[in-house]
């Protein structure tokens, strides 16, 4: 198999896993989704992709109980990839993770700094400096979240004293500074590891009515159960809509309207 096509497979099986949450994925559902073959040796072909994307960072769990089909749970963790990938790949990859995208080509435009570094210098607190819109930043960073394509990232600069964000796809000659170089208030919260909390889209409370089905509603989405309700903060969209198809039948979007007609347009779009 070309290297294209493995990294495709790998992406496939991450995305699925990402977005069936903590309730994760039998055997015979991976095989079937990624489109591996239904034999011995397409079960075989998974173990063998599980085991690269371990490899390169993801803890994917067997949540089965002894004698039934193999679960794989993706957990939240420390993803950082190994370098057997190209930082274009890796791109891609984090991109998939980050944002449920059901098709990811390793060919998009690469960001000019590795991504790595980028949320490197987030958790370990480095001071960064980078050339940006032809002046030389110094900033101290925060936080980061994807957004569409690209990758914010917020933080002090260190120029005027302000808050503000920066694209990823527009920082020059990145350089970050050791670990404790940067000023980081202790009131800041390192970013959530989990997409569907990440804030892409202007909050909105969602309404879910899963009677029976409160405790997988809340594996996959979080939120509040109020009897055979659970209302969910929908900052992410995108992956909150994969994630409620993966709920299926076992949970029905009751509201707001103008998620419920959000939800109704990109179905009619694929349709």
């Amino acid at each position: 198999m070309s290297t294209r096509k493995a990294i495709d497979r790998l992406i496939d099986v991450a995305l699925a896993l990402t977005n069936a949450g903590r309730v994760g994925l039998t055997t015979p559902t991976l095989l079937e989704r990624v489109g591996y073959s239904a034999d011995e040796a397409g079960k075989r072909a998974l173990i063998r992709d599980l085991d690269d994307l371990r490899g390169i960072g993801l803890e994917i769990d067997n949540a089965a109980q002894a004698g039934e089909d193999a679960r794989y749970v993706l957990r939240p963790g420390d993803v950082r990839l190994r370098l057997e990938f190209t930082p274009e790949q890796r791109t891609a990859l984090m991109a998939a993770l980050a944002t449920g995208r059901d098709t990811v080509s390793v060919d998009e435009t690469p960001l000019p700094v590795d991504l790595n570094r980028v949320q490197e210098a987030v958790r370990s607190r480095c001071l960064m400096s980078f050339h940006y819109n032809g002046t030389r930043r110094r900033m101290d960073p925060y936080s980061y979240r994807w957004f569409r394509r690209d990758v914010l990232v917020q933080g002090r600069d260190r120029g005027d004293g302000v808050v503000k964000s920066f694209s990823v796809s527009r920082m020059l000659d990145l350089e970050i500074l050791s670990p404790g170089s940067a000023e980081v208030p202790p009131e800041a919260v390192a970013p959530s590891l989990d997409p569907v909390t990440w804030q892409v889209d202007p909050a909105v409370q969602a309404q879910l009515w899963c009677p029976a089905f409160t405790d997988d509603v809340q594996a996959l989405l979080g939120g509040t159960v109020k009897g055979d309700r659970v209302e969910v903060m929908v900052t992410n969209r995108l992956v909150f809509f994969a994630r409620l198809f993966e709920l299926g039948s076992r949970a029905r979007l009751d509201g707001p309207p103008e998620l419920r007609a959000d939800l109704r347009a990109r179905l009619q779009a694929v349709l």
